[in-house]
């Protein structure tokens, strides 16, 4: 089995096919953010051993390691897939997730915070105006942000800026975190919520620097226990003006092609690269805990037996179908949003379809290694074992719903009419 093993998931190819995307661009940046890549994925391959080393004492210690957090930083794949000029690290989206992909073969709670990042920088670089997002991000300077988007809590709109207090969840990576990103609804001096022109609560995003909130230290979970991902708690914290953003727009401030895919596109993405490497790690775990095992009531060796082997590559060809399709689709938006500056319709709902898709199969690959790997899927320290209690949380965030499916079926449908 394990040469099969090391057959699988070589992004060479997808790699290589990306670049010959470059040949059509009409931008001279976005050729070269495409052509360069960074050898990101190269970087993420180097760092991957000592995430893997460290994957033990980050989940027991509820955050991933500072060893391992440092490495991630000094490669700069905090900030994949974000445009070198608007202080990213440069590559693709679809860069990010390989970086998340490999990163999350190797613990994916790392990958997890690094998705996090990512989403963060591209939220902030592309949609906050630069006076602000500059502080945060430039050619010199790469932030790490925790926090939550959802206008949970309130601000008080005064001379220059806002009054901000509230108290956020799920602020993954808050540990590490350089900034708070946090959402909020405007209110009056009352706590009433400040309606705008057409009677609707007015939703916005504020960034403030990490020491000025207090991290509520709740995140006691069975799966992806090192993220960190606690409540954030602020209590009347100024915010000036140019670190506060329209919390849902849709309209990136940036010319580069990547902001045209949105903050949803760049964010499920990366939960999906999330999900890719757990799938990966669960089929190379089984691989290696099913050679040569014996198992009363066999014939021979667990990994020579047929019904193991049919459904190994069964699995196996479910990771490979669901990554084709992630990739092919985030591919065509890229070039898209390359060429028109915008994303159809079409390729939006796919995007979301793609990417709830792959987190479907994941649970169905995961429990096909949780029921060959016998007892390494409970016991502790195991590998497998972690996977499958990183998959169950994996599978149920937001952005991976299964109403999603409901949601982006009616454009499927449309589209399926048209052909």
């Amino acid at each position: 089995m394990r040469g099969f093993i090391n057959g699988f998931a070589d992004s060479s190819t997808f790699r290589k096919e990306t670049i010959t995307m470059t040949t059509d661009l009409t931008s001279a940046t976005d050729a070269a953010e495409h052509g360069i890549r960074n050898l990101l994925i190269d970087r993420a391959r180097e760092v991957a051993a000592l995430v893997d080393a460290e994957a033990d004492e980050t989940e027991q210690g509820g955050k991933v390691t500072g060893k391992a957090v440092a490495a991630i930083r000094e490669r700069g794949l905090f900030w994949a897939g974000i445009p070198e000029a608007a202080g990213g690290s440069g590559g693709s989206t679809i860069d990010a997730i390989e970086v998340v992909e490999e990163l999350s073969r190797a613990d994916a709670s790392a990958g997890w915070i690094t998705m996090v990042n990512i989403s963060a920088a591209a939220m902030i670089a592309g949609y906050m105006p630069e006076a602000g997002a500059s502080q945060l991000y430039s050619p010199t300077k790469q932030s790490m942000v925790a926090g939550f988007a959802a206008p949970v809590g309130k601000g008080e709109k005064v001379d220059g800026g806002y009054i901000l207090s509230g108290r956020w969840t799920f602020a993954s990576g808050s540990d590490w975190a350089d900034w708070f990103g946090l959402g909020f609804t405007v209110v009056d001096a009352d706590g009433a919520p400040l309606l705008d022109d057409k009677g609707a609560r007015q939703a916005l995003y504020a960034v403030l620097p990490s020491t000025s909130g207090d991290i509520v230290r709740n995140w006691d979970v069975t799966g992806l226990a090192g993220t960190g991902s606690h409540d954030i708690d602020v209590t009347k914290v100024f915010v000036p003006e140019d670190r506060i953003m329209d919390a849902y727009s849709l309209d990136p401030v940036r010319p580069e092609s990547v902001f045209a895919l949105g903050k949803d596109g760049i964010a499920v993405a990366g939960h999906a690269g999330v999900a890719l490497g757990i799938m990966k790690r669960a089929l190379q775990e089984v691989a290696e805990i099913t050679e040569g095992k014996s198992r009363r009531g066999y014939p021979g060796p667990v990994d020579e037996y047929p019904v193991f082997l049919f459904e190994f590559a069964k699995a196996d060809a479910q990771y490979h179908s669901a990554r084709a399709y992630l990739l092919e689709i985030y591919r065509a938006a890229e070039t898209q949003a390359m060429q028109e500056g915008q994303i159809s319709t079409e390729l939006r709902a796919r995007m979301r379809h793609a990417a709830v898709w792959v987190h479907r199969v994941m649970e169905e690959v995961v429990a096909f290694a949780r029921l060959w790997g016998g007892t390494q899927a409970f016991r502790n320290p195991s590998v497998l074992g972690r996977v499958v209690r990183d998959a169950n949380v994996a599978a149920q965030h937001l952005h991976v719903d299964n109403i999603w499916l409901v949601d982006v079926s009616r454009e499927l449908v449309a589209t399926a009419k048209k052909r």
